[in-house]
């Protein structure tokens, strides 16, 4: 159940990195799409708490 959640993290912080990387070209309408760093950080968390649920 555990090793669900550390994939879905992984793959929710490489999913949202990309995210962050594609969006920033389009200014700063939302800070959480807009900055890598915290889209990084915040699709990891959401992808921890649905690899685990």
């Amino acid at each position: 159940m555990i090793l669900y959640g550390i994939l879905g993290a992984v793959l929710g912080g490489v999913t949202g990195f990309f995210i962050g990387r594609f969006f920033h070209k389009l200014g700063n309408s939302c800070p959480i799409l807009c900055n890598p760093k915290i889209s990084t950080i915040y699709f990891g968390l959401l992808g921890f708490l649905i690899g685990i649920n």
